[in-house]
């Protein structure tokens, strides 16, 4: 019979007093649940610009979004960029300038009423970014579409950027408060609920606005230079900020709401624009510009945060994004 010593004993249980009874289990971390705030910031010169979310729109795609194109050439083409066939994500990007001496914010959103469909997250991530909306001196429209123009109001119905000079393309005032224009749009149709936001958003501010003409060859604030992207709407306007040698420019709705698909095919007609062969033109005649000079683009509608340049292809252009920078 083979025994156990009493040392070979001791050591047996000295080691198993130093033993957890039990194996103890890690804490399940908690779920966030949600992003972190959306804003990215970039330099260009000496100015500071941030690109904002204002939030993103899921659409089921039951029908084509381009006058001219099947939807099942816009399925494919969703697919090649490795996207849902089924639905689309709209991106919404105002731009905030910070020259040094003023604050200037490029469009507002969606406003507080989208909140619910996922937009409406301006005035969250500009408190995210430390910036306060009571100090922006100057708020330039694009174009009187409503995800661009209804952040100018709060729920209650207050100006959201109450210090701030409201400047707004002079063409797009002139053909949307046309009371002859908006007699001509169906009740319910997508332009008469332009016409009534407009009017919602305006009534009461009109005397105050500044007035700039997109096409006048003038910058309407140091370092923002407007340029004519009409097609989209009558006075659709996009802007080249500048600061020494370097430029960006900041497009609206150029591609109307879907970047991926209307830059690689200029020629589809987005639903969206009002003027469908003009728009096709301004889009060849912008991108071609774009291309040539290797200028960085902050897109509207561009995924986050916003920011490419423009290849041009043998059929059309590509994307490609600038390269996330940690360091300003």
């Amino acid at each position: 019979m083979t025994g156990i010593s009493r040392r070979a004993m001791l050591a047996s249980v000295t080691s198993a007093a130093f033993l957890p009874t039990t194996v103890p289990a890690n804490a399940a971390a908690p779920l966030a649940g949600k992003q972190a705030p959306a804003f990215y910031r970039y330099k260009i010169g000496d100015f500071e610009l941030t690109a904002l979310l204002d939030g993103v729109r899921r659409t089921k795609l039951t029908a084509s979004p381009s006058r001219n194109t099947p939807l099942e050439a816009i399925q494919a083409e969703l697919e090649k960029s490795f996207l849902p066939r089924d639905e689309i994500f709209f991106y919404f990007h105002p731009a905030l300038v910070n020259t040094g001496k003023k604050l200037i914010l490029i469009d507002t959103g969606n406003g507080p009423n989208s909140i619910a469909s996922g937009t409406g997250q301006l005035p969250a991530n500009l408190q995210a970014a430390g910036v306060d909306a009571a100090a922006i001196d100057t708020v330039i429209i694009s174009h009187f579409h409503g995800d661009h123009i209804s952040g100018l109001r709060n729920a209650d119905g207050s100006l959201a950027y109450p210090n701030a000079e409201i400047m707004v393309p002079q063409a797009e005032w002139n053909y949307w408060m046309d009371e002859g224009n908006m007699s001509r749009a169906a009740d319910g149709s997508p332009a008469m609920n332009t016409h009534r936001n407009i009017r919602r958003i305006f009534a009461d501010i009109a005397g105050k606005l500044t007035k700039y003409d997109s096409g006048g060859g003038k910058e309407i604030q140091p370092g923002i230079m407007p340029i004519d992207t009409s097609g989209h709407t009558p006075g659709h306007t996009s802007f080249i900020i500048s600061s020494g040698k370097d430029k960006v420019c900041y497009q609206a709705d150029v591609t109307s709401g879907f970047a991926q698909l209307y830059v690689v095919n200029p020629g589809w007609h987005p639903g969206g624009d009002m003027d469908a062969a003009k728009g096709e033109e301004t889009r060849r005649r912008f991108y071609d510009m774009l291309a040539a000079e290797r200028m960085l683009v902050s897109g509207y509608h561009f995924t986050f945060p916003s920011l490419n340049y423009i290849e041009k292809t043998a059929s059309g252009y590509r994307l490609a994004a600038a390269p996330w920078n940690p360091a300003l």
